[in-house]
């Protein structure tokens, strides 16, 4: 018995350390003392059920101890903040708690070491997912809708506005911006496409067309770039005669890679 109450002692600190590092994440806020913090809080749970305490008591006396674990291991500046954590460690908690349940329910009793290895594994997808879902937000966040105006002919697009894009056309000085293939294809069809691509284009039936290189983009292959009469940055700012440079792929969630002297 004194073996598998420690062995349930470690799956319950590496448990709630998941927990606390997973609201921290999902927040994304310091905490502190996650494992002293961890191992107060697994030894109050094996504590607990000794003193058999049942219904509405036993219900206060773990949301109390959920707002005073909440407490020692983040610092939040007002009560809504307090809330707002305590809520996401509510939810990771019953999360990890599900994974836990699902596995004892689906697989009937199983050892220690099994049940702490799938929630492990749930906390490394949830921690991937997070971080997944903040550089999606970060890069939608950098989005701009865009319309650029080539010869009368308009087409939209999203563009990414790169803060360390400082491209600069060394025969005009003016800053470039990146499209991809397919807005090239969008804008100038797709057979100058495919003369692009087997090295056949004219470039003078470019406004301004030569090859200028780009580190950044092909390893430093010579790419084409030419001038559009017009470009519309989120239907508000406009770029007259702005430069752009064609990227030999397709970009993923945008379509072009603004030079960051246009926002």
């Amino acid at each position: 018995m004194e073996i598998i109450i420690e062995y349930v002692l470690i799956q319950n600190i590496l448990v709630d350390m998941m927990i606390f590092k997973t609201t921290a994440a999902i927040l994304k806020i310091k905490g502190r003392f996650f494992f002293l913090i961890s191992v107060f809080a697994s030894v109050f749970a094996l504590i607990l059920p000794l003193f058999h305490i049942n219904g509405a008591p036993a219900f206060l006396i773990k949301i109390c101890s959920g707002v005073l674990l909440v407490n020692l291991a983040f610092k939040f500046s007002s009560f809504k903040s307090l809330v707002k954590i305590f809520l996401v460690f509510l939810l990771t908690t019953f999360l990890y708690g599900g994974v836990a349940s699902f596995i004892t329910q689906t697989f009937g009793e199983v050892t220690t070491l099994v049940t702490l290895a799938v929630v492990t594994i749930s906390y490394f997808v949830v921690s991937y997912l997070i971080k997944f879902l903040s550089k999606r937000k970060a890069v939608q966040n950098l989005c701009y809708d865009v319309e650029l105006e080539v010869e009368g002919k308009r087409v939209r697009c999203r563009g990414f506005l790169d803060t360390g894009n400082f491209l600069v056309d060394p025969l005009t000085n003016r800053p470039v911006s990146i499209i991809d293939l397919s807005l090239f294809s969008k804008i100038f069809g797709q057979e100058k496409t495919i003369e692009l691509l087997t090295k056949k284009v004219d470039v003078s039936k470019f406004a301004s067309g030569h090859f200028i290189k780009i580190d950044t983009v092909g390893k430093g292959d010579k790419v084409l770039a030419f001038e559009i009469d017009r470009m519309l940055l989120s239907g508000k700012e406009i770029v007259d005669k702005p430069m752009l440079a064609l990227s030999y792929k397709n970009f993923s969630s945008y379509e072009m890679i603004l030079n960051s002297s246009f926002v």
